[in-house]
């Protein structure tokens, strides 16, 4: 179970959203987490998987859960030694 600290909403997470948030490094793309862990982990049309993660993870991001950027954490400008 996870808690957004903006609006108090709670989020009782499944296996396969278990496994997403666990992946959800900040480095590792969300296609990658859909191929290499949900896809190889569960019986699921990698297409539907694509689907259903994009939803998830956009939900938990709209409560404040997730960020959701297009660049790895370890690659974005503020986190570069330049941008210091």
């Amino acid at each position: 179970m996870i808690m957004s600290a903006v609006d108090s909403t709670f989020f009782t997470l499944n296996e396969v959203a278990t496994v997403i948030w666990q992946a959800a490094d900040g480095r590792t793309p969300l296609s990658d987490i859909v191929a290499s862990k949900i896809c190889s982990e569960f019986e699921v049309d990698p297409a539907q998987a694509e689907r259903d993660v994009e939803q998830f993870v956009s939900e938990l991001s709209e409560h404040g859960i997730l960020l959701v950027s297009e660049l790895p954490i370890a690659n974005s400008p503020a986190s570069s030694p330049e941008a210091a």
